[in-house]
């Protein structure tokens, strides 16, 4: 029974299940059906919108490629411009290097003219120079004008070297010997230049001094006057003319020598001890030099006669030729021979006397020479120090800018210096001759003592 009923439900349920699969596959084949329909449709679709698609693809393409193309040609453009504008501004940088070159250069060349250009031309291009500089000064002119100013000076300095071929005459002014400023004739022949006034006969050779504004004229002599004047006359331009090969440098070293006294001068105070004993020891010396010089010296013949006297025994005769014989050495043989009969001890006193009387009277005085040698020098060393003293009070005065005001001061110092030396040296010198003069008469007579003695002594010896 149970079996009979699982049977049972076994058949329906296969029944139902065959009834559902049935119409699942309906239900599924319908779908397909519908999906293929569909998928045909758009296919079709599809199919027919492909080839418009297809075609503004192209279009798009084609102008995609042609802006690609516009924008390298635009960027190789941009790039040509872009190095185009570096090479510009190098070449601007370049050309406005090149101008300040060119404009620092033409500046330094304005200034080199207006010092190196006589003072005398100065007169006929110093307003030029002076616009030109006012120009080049001007913080708002333009740049073109400057440059222009500038060439314009360039061309006026061409203009005077066309003129000065040849020599050149203009009309100026000029400080003459006398002190004057008087208006004439300038003749500038190469780096010289002559003056001639047309207020005075004065004619000379026109320079540039320290401190004056205006050519300074140095007389070239009345035998060349005439020559210059006839030289700035601009209907003869021809003369005879002192020529200065050094270019003025002998006229200023002309000016700057000094004459004895005006060297002594810038000295000092200082230089009146030191020339006081340079006059002193002076005439010390030219009278101790004919003092010593005067004094005979004794000769080996007197010697000789007195005592070939003395041997014959003929005393008076030996006492008469020593008293023949001048100045102290006469006299020691004469005292020598008046005591021949004593004793050699005796002898020698007598005549060691003489030579010490005598010794003191020839070095009389010679010690201020050599007082004079040792105290010039230190007159000198006050001079500098004073000198020194004077200079370093200027200084803070008037500070280091202006060397003529230290002159004075430094001059001091060097010539008590130097004529300290120049006195110390000579009396150096003379006092050593002197002496050695002194010495030799000393020697000389000690000498002559010596011989004396033993000549006696020898004579007395054999006389035993």
């Amino acid at each position: 029974m149970r079996k009979a009923f699982i049977i049972f439900l076994l058949l329906c349920t296969t029944h139902l299940g065959a009834q559902t699969f049935q119409k699942a596959a309906d239900s599924a084949k319908f779908d397909l059906e519908n999906s293929l329909k569909e998928l045909a449709d758009l296919r079709k679709l599809i199919a027919e919108e492909r080839i418009p698609m297809a075609k503004e693809l192209g279009e798009l393409e084609t102008e995609a490629l042609a802006s690609r193309n516009e924008s390298e040609r635009v960027r190789r453009l941009r790039d040509n411009r872009e190095f185009d504008l570096r090479s510009l501004d190098n070449r601007i940088k370049r050309l406005r290097d090149n101008n300040n070159y060119l404009y620092s250069l033409l500046g330094d060349f304005i200034r080199r003219f207006e010092t190196q250009i006589h003072i005398g031309e100065l007169q006929i291009y110093k307003d030029q120079i002076n616009k030109t500089k006012l120009i080049m000064e001007d913080s708002g002119a333009d740049g073109s004008a400057r440059f222009q100013a500038q060439l314009n000076l360039l061309d006026t300095a061409f203009d005077r070297i066309e003129r000065k071929i040849g020599g050149d005459v203009f009309a100026g002014g000029a400080v003459v010997p006398s002190g004057d400023y008087e208006e004439g004739q300038f003749a500038a022949i190469g780096p010289l230049v002559y003056f001639a006034s047309s207020e005075s006969e004065q004619a000379g050779i026109a320079q540039m001094e320290l401190g004056s504004l205006q050519a300074v004229v140095h007389e070239a002599g009345d035998k060349f006057r005439p020559g210059i004047r006839s030289m700035t006359d601009p209907d003869k331009l021809s003369g005879d003319i002192p020529v200065d090969t050094t270019l003025g440098d002998a006229l200023k070293i002309a000016a700057a020598q000094d004459t004895l006294r005006e060297h002594i001068n810038k000295g000092g105070p200082v230089m009146y001890p030191i020339l006081g004993l340079a006059t002193f020891a002076f005439l010390i010396a030219i009278f101790k030099w004919f003092e010593i010089g005067k004094i005979k010296r004794a000769r080996r013949r007197d010697l000789d006669e007195i005592l070939r006297h003395l041997r014959n025994g003929d005393k008076d005769n030996a006492l008469a030729y020593a008293k023949s014989v001048k100045g102290p050495v006469g006299e020691m043989l004469a005292a020598a021979v008046e005591h021949s009969d004593d004793d050699k001890e005796l002898i020698e006193e007598v005549l060691y006397e003489k030579i010490v009387i005598l010794q003191p009277k020839l070095e009389r005085m010679l010690p201020l020479i050599a007082v004079t040698a040792a105290t010039a020098p230190l007159l000198g060393l006050l001079g500098t120090v004073t000198g020194m003293i004077k200079t370093f009070k200027l200084i803070t005065v008037f500070g280091t800018g202006d060397a003529k005001s230290l002159s004075s001061g430094i001059s001091e110092a060097l010539i008590t210096t130097e004529f300290g030396l120049i006195v110390a040296i000579p009396a150096l010198i003379i006092h050593a001759i002197l002496n050695r003069k002194a010495k030799g008469v000393v020697s000389s007579m000690e000498q002559t003592a010596v011989g004396f003695i033993n000549g006696v002594t020898q004579m007395k010896t054999t006389d035993k």
